[in-house]
């Protein structure tokens, strides 16, 4: 039902354009600050990472004041954390890293104060997020209770199932200044990131992201 109204956002995009008002297309590039939240991560305490975005713009304008933006990204997400284990006869640090690579396409309506070529725009939408790849690694530190070493930056890698899709939240923030774009978005998943069994934490992806862009007017 999610991807059928994502796609239905697309045909309206495409039928309105074609009748009215200012089309800009361009790029952007830019950074996001990307963890894990949800419900019932008491002892689950999550760092975040600093990932790659970036891709196309397409932005339609409906005068003045409203504008519809629609994009075609590479969103790198993720985290990472560390557990420090010890006992009676060992003790250890556990260092992990989760890595998500997604295709977004987000649907973001931009409220405009200025003219059409220089204004400020406050933002909200969702973002359809497809799964490329994934990888979930780490390394081990383990001695015993003499000192004596059991591992020592040892590598390893977990066969993990993320979820294919994630659906998400978007608000934000932007700058446009004849053609150059400055975005400031927060982005929260509603899709487990993981399927959970009862009692297990709701995990779900959330970023801060900034970036930059350039649009040129294409009619």
């Amino acid at each position: 039902m999610k991807r059928i109204f994502s796609i239905l956002i697309i045909f309206i995009f495409i039928g309105t354009s074609s009748v009215m008002g200012q089309l800009s297309v361009g790029g952007k590039i830019g950074g996001a600050s990307t963890n894990l939240t949800g419900v019932g991560m008491e002892d689950f305490i999550p760092d975040p990472k600093v990932k790659f975005l970036g891709g196309a713009i397409i932005n339609y304008s409906f005068g003045d004041h409203v504008a519809l933006q629609t994009e075609l990204l590479y969103s790198g997400k993720g985290s990472a954390f560390q557990y420090y284990y010890e006992d009676k006869v060992r003790r250890g640090l556990l260092k992990m890293e989760q890595k998500l690579g997604y295709l977004s396409i987000p649907f973001i309506l931009q409220l405009k104060m200025g003219d059409r070529s220089n204004y400020f725009h406050f933002d909200g939408g969702i973002v359809s997020n497809y799964l490329i790849h994934d990888s979930f690694t780490g390394t081990i530190d383990l001695e015993n209770d003499k000192g004596e070493v059991i591992y020592e930056n040892e590598v390893f890698e977990l066969d993990q199932s993320p979820a294919n899709f994630d659906l998400s939240w978007a608000l934000g923030i932007g700058l446009v200044a004849n053609g150059l774009n400055f975005d400031f978005r927060y982005e929260v998943g509603t899709n487990k990131v993981f399927q959970s069994d009862d009692g297990a934490p709701s995990i779900l992806n959330k970023s801060f992201q900034v970036s930059v862009g350039y649009t040129i007017k294409a009619f």
